[in-house]
């Protein structure tokens, strides 16, 4: 009997130990004070664009910031020919009323609070309004933007077929939700890159194996993220609350405060601070990421 009460004793002992070196690796392998969400991912080869517009490799990598009114509407457009994730930097949220080709028939409607994000693609038309009365509601979208240049020589029209046929058949959706207000939305260019200007390390997926991706970072005062390499992993940057140091290399350290953006497309090392001592700092990355790299911070 006392034997199997030691062999018992000896087995727990030995778990336990398991237990807590186990832990200590995950401790150890995650930054202090760090904390990393998945908003949204939007595989490339799951984008179809419509038959006779311009190739995705032809365009460019864009981040926007959209500015509406208190109550303010978005007009009905398209997001057809626009692949792109959304994410609501600043305000209450919006309610999203959307039309596709696979429901012709039925409206959709979801809400998006602050600080998350929305994918919107293939064959989607859709309308947004300010969800407050009070506040003005700031997005940005991280999309693949046709900037009317031209691709290997040609240039291509736009087609829109849902956008297209709800306008000309004069569907309620359309007619009801078209009007544009002057002043109601402000829209400001923050970063274009085409997508032939970006140099993927030679050996690492194809622009169609990736993924769009949005994430929301919180880092606690007076702390910061591993120096990390962002060559195979293009990024923007966008601000929500406090202020974010960048170290992108010996020489140049970057401050960006709440509603600031930064990029880092072709380069190499980075480290990432939060800029206080006294408050939290939380930001989103919008990314180009290969699946099949480590998921770092």
């Amino acid at each position: 009997m006392e034997t199997s009460k030691l062999k018992d004793l000896i087995l727990t002992f030995f778990v336990a130990v398991l237990i807590i070196t186990s832990a200590s690796a995950q401790i150890e392998n995650t930054p202090l004070g760090v904390t990393s969400e998945v908003l949204k991912t939007l595989k490339v080869s799951d984008i179809v664009i419509p038959e006779g517009n311009k190739p995705i490799e032809c365009r460019g990598l864009r981040l926007r910031r959209l500015d509406v009114v208190p109550g303010g509407k978005i007009p009905v457009h398209s997001h057809e020919n626009r692949p792109a994730i959304l994410s609501i930097v600043s305000g209450e949220g919006m309610d999203v009323s959307s039309y596709s080709m696979e429901d012709e028939d039925e409206e959709k409607l979801v809400t998006v609070p602050y600080a998350t994000s929305y994918a919107e693609f293939n064959g989607i038309v859709h309308y947004a309004v300010n969800l407050s009365s009070s506040d003005t509601l700031k997005l940005i979208t991280f999309d693949f933007l046709d900037n009317g240049s031209l691709c290997n020589g040609n240039k291509y029209a736009e087609k829109l077929e849902l956008f297209d046929k709800l306008k000309t058949e004069e569907n309620p959706f359309y007619i009801n939700n078209s009007t544009h207000v002057e002043g109601a939305e402000v829209s400001t260019s923050i970063f274009y890159v085409p997508l032939s200007d970006i140099n993927f390390p030679e050996g690492s997926t194809t622009l169609n194996e990736r993924t769009l991706r949005t994430r929301k970072i919180k880092i606690k005062s007076g702390n910061s993220l591993p120096e990390q390499n962002y060559l195979n992993r293009p990024t923007y940057i966008y601000v929500l609350e406090g202020a974010l140091e960048i170290q992108k290399n010996k020489f140049v350290k970057e401050i960006i405060q709440s509603g600031g953006a930064s990029k880092l497309i072709n380069h190499g090392n980075a480290t990432i601070h939060n800029a206080s001592t006294t408050q939290k700092v939380i930001y989103i990355t919008m990314e180009l990421w290969d699946p099949t790299e480590e998921d770092v911070l």
